[in-house]
């Protein structure tokens, strides 16, 4: 595949994480979460990992986009750095490109980040990248292990009577050779030789490529809490094991969505509105999953050595006048 859909892929993957509720019209998830996550709508890199949300000011309406609208873009932080060593000062560029600059703890304006480190997504495309040239690898080794004999003819003659004679084969007329003597009355030398260009062993290679596919793919999608189980089992895990892997699975997305929540609840506090956020089902499925297998499997103390000073006394031992 080429790697602007291998992009796709994993860009469908991330703009599914989250559900969003009452947004107005004008904020569009596809846009702030493509900002956020450093991907941008149609597969655009962006690698910041921030979003501006305020309302579009007068004379900047559309149509459908009214001035006084919520609206996301993309942002940088200017200068007058914060103690932190942050700009305070937020500089807003729309895809229609007029610019929109705000005090980032005024009221106009609120900075969404894609979680708590404040970083965006990059490996999305680096994750293509790698894809797209397993793909080129695989259309090769499919095209080598794909090709005929190649039948090395005399001379043009005797090509076109080979070509004949294959054709005919393939529409089931019977051609049969018994002697040299026939052979050369068809005008075909004795000493035609017939080279074998399919290599079995790409068959072997592309086994593992795609295996090296699936490997890249689930290790992404772990990456962000999904464990995707591959086809082959490599080895045994215990329970503790696979729980392991869920649970330290679900801290990027966990992080990504405490982002959000408080973004989100500036949001709601500065522009009146009603704004929610939930992980989608795939994710909560995977939360819901972990809480159940590890409640499941607690450990049992019930049967445990007694202490010493609790035993029960040996048959035979001293009794201690209670029986």
């Amino acid at each position: 595949m080429k790697k602007e859909t291998n992009i796709n892929i994993l860009t469908e993957f991330h703009l599914g994480m989250f559900e969003y509720g009452n947004l107005p019209d004008t904020l569009i998830p596809k846009y702030f979460e493509g900002y956020l996550q450093g991907f941008g709508p149609e597969g655009k890199e962006n690698n910041n990992g921030m979003c501006a949300f305020f309302r579009i000011p007068e004379g900047k309406g559309s149509p459908g986009f009214p001035a006084g609208s919520l609206i996301a873009s993309t942002c940088t932080l200017g200068t007058d750095l914060t103690p932190y060593g942050r700009g305070s000062e937020v500089i807003a560029v729309t895809r229609n490109g007029w610019e929109y600059r705000a005090n980032r703890y005024s009221d106009d304006i609120v900075v969404g980040f894609n979680n708590l480190s404040e970083t965006s997504c990059s490996d999305i495309k680096e994750d293509a990248d790698i894809l797209s040239e397993i793909d080129l690898s695989l259309r090769f080794l499919v095209f080598w292990t794909r090709l005929a004999p190649v039948v090395r003819a005399a001379d043009e003659t005797e090509k076109q009577q080979i070509i004949t004679a294959f054709k005919n084969m393939k529409e089931g007329i019977p051609v049969t050779i018994t002697s040299k003597k026939i052979l050369q009355e068809l005008g075909l030398s004795d000493a035609f030789t017939i080279e074998d260009l399919t290599r079995p062993d790409f068959a072997d290679k592309i086994q593992h490529t795609a295996r090296l596919r699936e490997d890249i793919l689930r290790w992404h999608y772990t990456r962000y809490g999904q464990t995707i189980q591959g086809d082959t089992k490599l080895a045994q895990q215990s329970v503790d094991e696979v729980n392991g892997t869920i649970s330290s699975s679900l801290i990027i997305p966990l992080n990504m969505l405490k982002a959000r929540q408080e973004f989100i609840e500036e949001i709601n506090r500065k522009f009146g509105t009603n704004i929610t956020i939930q992980l989608s089902g795939p994710w909560r499925a995977e939360i819901t999953k972990y809480e159940n297998e590890t409640g499941e499997d607690e450990i049992d103390d019930t049967n445990t050595t007694p202490e010493p000073e609790n035993a029960e006394p040996e048959e035979g031992g001293e009794d201690n006048g209670n029986g």
